[in-house]
């Protein structure tokens, strides 16, 4: 796919690894609509696309909260017409809760971000893209997501961890449903990424933590690269 003009969505896009997925697929020529849940952060985000040459607009939205991601689709179609590329990259992390003491509103905080926003999400763009029968949707996973992470119980990552399984078979089920109508879905597994989050869950965490632009560098191949016919695929990278 050639991503010049294409417009896509990429949620929690105010750091990290949204904002780095934002960046490299501006300077791939996308109009990029920048979405989460700080505006002035997003500001900033949309600032630096726009100021070297690249087109954004930025959206607040929470996930989490039902019809929010309805009414953010509704302004991108208003204002570009059309949405090809759906990132889901919003998630949150819980740290140093065992996983045996892990209250309700803790499974829920991280739940309702990492798997049902995302399926709020999905369902909003969705209809769009099969009325157009093209689509291609990018689910940042977690290799928390294929092998749990949560050692002897103690490091807060079961509902975590829980939730980017979760992520992984609901990619799954949606590529074999959606590839009639012309719409791949893929993901990317990334193991710990050096963003502000892990930071201030694990702030000793190593120096050999991927940076979030080699997330970016795997959606843009996944975007631009790989074989139509390629979907419920993640990348692994460790």
């Amino acid at each position: 796919m050639d991503l010049t003009d294409k417009v896509i969505l990429v949620t929690g896009a105010n750091r990290g690894i949204g904002k780095s997925i934002s960046l490299r697929l501006a300077s791939m020529g996308a109009r990029v609509a920048v979405t989460g849940r700080n505006m002035a952060m997003l500001d900033k985000v949309v600032k630096e696309i726009n100021e070297t040459g690249g087109i954004s607009k930025g959206f607040k939205l929470d996930v989490a909260i039902d019809n929010q991601a309805h009414n953010v689709t509704k302004n991108i179609l208003d204002i570009w017409g059309q949405i090809d590329v759906l990132i889901n990259n919003a998630g949150v992390y819980m740290y140093e809760t065992p996983v045996w003491k892990t209250s309700v509103e803790q499974w829920d905080y991280v739940m309702n971000t990492n798997l049902r926003g995302l399926f709020l999400t999905c369902n909003a763009v969705i209809p769009h893209m099969m009325e157009r029968n093209q689509g291609h949707i990018v689910n940042i996973g977690s290799s928390s997501g294929k092998v749990a992470d949560d050692e002897e119980g103690k490091s807060g990552s079961g509902p975590y961890s829980a939730s980017k399984f979760g992520v992984v078979g609901y990619t799954m089920s949606l590529a074999k449903s959606l590839y009639p109508y012309g719409i791949k879905v893929n993901g990317v597994n990334p193991g710990w990424v050096d963003t502000d989050m892990t930071r201030n869950e694990i702030p000793a965490g190593g120096s050999d933590w991927i940076k979030p632009e080699e997330i970016a560098d795997a959606v843009g191949y996944l975007l631009t690269q790989t074989p139509y016919v390629m979907s419920g695929q993640f990348i692994d990278i460790f």
